[in-house]
């Protein structure tokens, strides 16, 4: 397994290994988005579990952007700073390195959590929640462009390694890219270069802030399983010109909220049948045709897959995300030359918990008298 533990550097941030933490909602951080001492211990499990990039939590850059999911990480002030600089400085003891995902939730929230309607591309409904958000005004994207842009500054103040900018799972960039959530007939929508104008736009301003010489990340959804989304061939498009724009490494993912869990395959309660590395050909076609460093998520939990993937060119980087909830050590014991596979199965109840409880696996946790659903979900499995 050597291959997966070769160093490698993406714009000056060296990286121990090609195993990467992907992005997870944590819920450890308090109504303003600070996170908490739990966050803080988790993190450090992380870095001496051996993995090479920790990527947080989506972290909102504004109020309306907020996740209806408690404990939703903020960058959306200068006083969040010295938290996060403490948090970095904890995770670079273990030489982990460590990069914020910059995220604003557009349709898929709710007023409750945000204190207004939600914003979106399109006033197009969202049939798992019933929300019709209000659509964007110019003068909304631009507040919300230049909202990412002072995000990405605190970011590198707080002194991640890097940053990276959410435009998957149906949140509000991907919005702006699905044709099925963008439905504008203005220069924001209709072409896939005008519904990727936005991240574009995106790009140029955090650029600005932190300089040629810092890593600017993304992660997207390629495909999605909506009768009018985003379809493969036009993802991979979309990800060269991502490549196009100057994006220092790309995260391959898939699917909306919307959509039916196509980046939850899995087992009963939630998902469908499993099907490890069920980005790995899109990642394998797009890293064909770019030079941008590709990260692959999805399902992945062997070794040996995780080998075949870096051998085989099909991407640059492995992320994990159910893998390392199930076991934060998981990589340390890979390059001990442990080849089993993680001890994750897909059971997907560390989602079904995110709308009350803290991360953690909870395959068979003793469920709580006050979630019936989840009650009914361990049932199912």
């Amino acid at each position: 397994m050597s291959v997966l533990f070769e160093k490698t550097t993406i714009k000056g941030m060296e990286l121990k290994n090609r195993l990467v933490r992907s992005a997870t909602h944590e819920g450890m951080a308090d109504a303003n988005g600070f996170p908490n001492q739990r966050l803080f211990k988790l993190y450090e499990r992380l870095a001496k579990g051996g993995v090479g990039l920790i990527i947080t939590g989506y972290a909102f850059v504004s109020r309306d952007g907020i996740s209806p999911f408690p404990g939703m990480l903020g960058i959306d002030s200068d006083e969040h700073v010295p938290k996060y600089q403490e948090l970095v400085e904890l995770v670079h003891k273990y030489g982990t390195a460590i990069a914020m995902q910059i995220a604003h939730c557009g349709r898929q929230t709710m007023e409750a959590a945000t204190g207004s309607q939600p914003i979106a591309p399109s006033p197009v409904e969202d049939t798992t929640t019933g929300v019709v958000p209000r659509e964007m005004t110019e003068e909304d994207i631009e507040r919300v462009v230049e909202a990412f842009s002072q995000s990405s500054r605190r970011v590198k103040e707080s002194g991640f390694d890097a940053i990276q900018i959410h435009s998957a799972h149906g949140y509000l960039i991907s919005q702006f890219i699905c044709p099925h959530t963008n439905r504008r007939k203005d220069q924001w929508g209709g072409s896939i270069e005008n519904r990727m104008r936005f991240v574009r736009k995106i790009y140029e301003q955090c650029r600005r802030q932190v300089g040629e010489n810092y890593p600017i990340l993304i992660k997207y959804s390629a495909w999605d399983k909506m009768k009018n989304g985003l379809k493969p061939e036009e993802g991979v498009i979309a990800g060269e010109m991502m490549a196009e724009m100057g994006f220092d490494g790309i995260e391959v993912s898939c699917g909306i909220g919307e959509d039916g869990g196509s980046g939850l395959l899995g087992n009963a309660p939630l998902g469908s049948k499993p099907d490890e590395g069920y980005n790995r050909e899109i990642a394998k076609t797009l890293k064909n045709r770019i030079k941008t460093p590709v990260f692959v998520v999805g399902g992945i939990i062997n070794p040996t897959t995780m080998a075949d993937i870096i051998q085989c060119g099909d991407a640059d980087y492995v992320s994990l995300c159910r893998s390392l909830i199930s076991d934060s050590q998981f990589p340390m014991k890979i390059q001990e030359g442990d080849n089993k596979p993680a001890k994750c199965i897909h059971c997907n109840l560390c989602l079904g918990y995110i709308a009350t409880e803290p991360l953690r696996c909870y395959h068979g946790k003793k469920l709580k008298d006050k979630e019936p659903f989840l009650k009914d979900i361990l049932v199912l499995e």
